[in-house]
C-alpha cells in the first residue's frame, strides 16, 4: 500500500519519499543571514547619522564593557528615528540621559523613601528594605 497519495499541498513527514525535511535549505539559511547582515548594517548606519562623534565614542566604549546595555540604547535609537522622536543629532548628554533612562527605570511606587512608625522599618525601593531589631538598651528616654 505505498500508492498513498497526499493531497495537494500537504508535504510529507520527514522520513517521506522525499527525504528528511530537516528546516530550511541552506539556499533559504543565506538569504535569512544575507537579510539579517542588511538590517543589522542598516541599523550602524541609521545609528551613525544620529550620534555626535563624542556620543557614537561613548556609546561604542559602552558596548565594549556593556553589550546589552548598548544593544538596549541602540534599539531605543532606532524605534526613536523611526518614530520620527529624533530631530538633528543626539548630543553626549542627551546619550547619557537615554542610558540612564534605560539602565536605572523609573520605579512604579513613589520614589521618596517610606519609613514605618517607631523608624524601625525603612524601604529603599527596588525590593531593599532595612529592618532594625528592637532592642531593651534604644529607648529615647535615656539620652547622653
Amino acid at each position: 500500500m505505498s500508492n498513498f497519495q497526499l493531497p495537494q499541498g500537504f508535504k510529507p513527514a520527514s522520513g517521506g519519499p522525499s527525504g528528511s525535511n530537516n528546516g530550511p535549505s541552506p539556499e533559504e539559511r543565506e538569504a535569512a543571514e544575507n537579510r539579517a547582515r542588511q538590517q543589522e548594517e542598516m541599523k550602524r548606519t541609521m545609528i551613525a547619522a544620529m550620534l555626535e562623534p563624542s556620543a557614537r565614542e561613548r556609546l561604542s566604549r559602552i558596548s565594549l564593557t556593556r553589550p546589552q546595555l548598548a544593544a538596549q540604547v541602540e534599539d531605543l535609537l532606532v524605534r526613536m528615528g523611526q518614530q520620527g522622536q529624533i530631530r538633528g543629532q543626539v548630543t553626549d548628554d542627551a546619550l547619557k540621559g537615554l542610558l540612564e533612562q534605560v539602565s536605572n527605570p523609573p520605579p512604579s511606587k513613589s520614589s521618596a523613601p517610606a519609613v514605618s512608625a517607631g523608624g524601625r522599618t525603612k524601604s529603599l525601593g527596588g525590593g531593599i528594605t532595612i529592618q532594625r531589631k528592637r532592642d531593651d538598651s534604644d529607648s529615647d528616654e535615656y539620652d547622653l
